[in-house]
């Protein structure tokens, strides 16, 4: 007689994540370990701040990105491009947000490539997903540049019918002061719920 199976009872994630979960230069992509070989491609900053409902921030989430390097290359054993992919970019980062809500990373903006599964080419983009006390499971969506002319064929920037949704995807160019100076800098508030809720994707 086949045993029927049942999910797992779930709850919330945390309470809390510890200090030592992420590294301080965890938010840096544009380096291994040695400064002085930096990634190939246009240095960016990507900031804002993360909301719960009715705008209050939400402080010590854990925000991870990843994404290809500036040549569209994954460094991973599925992409067939791979030993062409920037030996000095990891392509994945980790930070926690602050007592204000605000997360940030350095990183090179990515190159596009063809969708593995589709063919369709893909827009630059970074994927970002938010873990947090409070929540029953990590949140996953992307970020899209402006501008970019491979939006309009997306799948994924796509795959949100409402085109005013579709925007709270896009970065915002902004000059911000925690950003490099030879950074080109990105704003994105995201949030969590409630009014202008930010579209995430099921992962």
């Amino acid at each position: 007689m086949a045993h029927r199976r049942v999910p797992t009872p779930s709850q919330t994630i945390g309470p809390f994540f510890p200090e030592h979960f992420v590294g301080g230069a965890d938010h840096d992509l544009t380096f291994l370990d040695d400064k002085s070989k930096r990634a190939q491609g246009q240095k960016i900053y990507i900031g804002g701040n993360i909301y719960e409902a009715e705008r209050l921030p939400r402080w010590n989430c854990v925000v991870e990105i990843w994404q290809p390097d500036a040549n569209g290359c994954f460094a991973h054993p599925n992409d067939p491009r791979r030993a062409r992919a920037d030996p000095n970019f990891v392509g994945w980062g980790r930070r926690s947000s602050d007592d204000a809500g605000w997360y940030d990373f350095i990183t090179v903006k990515p190159g596009g490539y063809a969708d593995p599964l589709t063919g369709k080419p893909r827009a630059p983009h970074i994927d970002i997903s938010i873990m947090s006390s409070g929540l029953m499971r990590r949140v996953v969506t992307t970020l899209f540049f402006p501008g970019e002319a491979a939006n309009v064929q997306d799948p994924v920037f796509n795959a949100i019918p409402d085109a005013a949704v579709r925007e709270r995807l896009i970065l915002r160019p902004e000059k911000l002061e925690r950003a490099p100076n030879d950074a080109i800098a990105y704003r994105l508030d995201i949030v969590l719920q409630g009014e202008g809720e930010t579209p995430f994707f099921v992962d």
